[in-house]
């Protein structure tokens, strides 16, 4: 899904992009990078999604991040069902 375009570092994620789920349907869009960009590690992401809640994706679920999208390997269901975010 969205071959065609450039994939980048996490670092390099551009603000509020499109965060979609494993069939191509929207989550919402990123908030928050979560890691240390000193020590190049990626904890994940904290996602808006439509109905206004801020919900965490762990970067395991994150496949691809390209210029214009940030794929996950969510279903639907999974989607809608994300714990919201908490910052620690």
């Amino acid at each position: 899904m969205f071959e065609d375009e450039t994939e980048v570092a996490w670092q390099a994620m551009p603000d509020h992009a499109p965060v979609v789920a494993a069939d191509g349907s929207r989550i919402g869009t990123t908030e928050k990078l979560l890691g240390d960009l000193e020590e190049d590690i990626f904890h994940g992401l904290v996602v808006r999604r439509a109905d206004g809640e801020a919900v965490e994706i762990p970067a395991r679920r994150i496949k691809r991040v390209t210029l214009q999208h940030v794929v996950t390997d969510l279903g639907q269901h999974e989607a809608e069902t994300l714990p919201a975010y908490r910052p620690g």
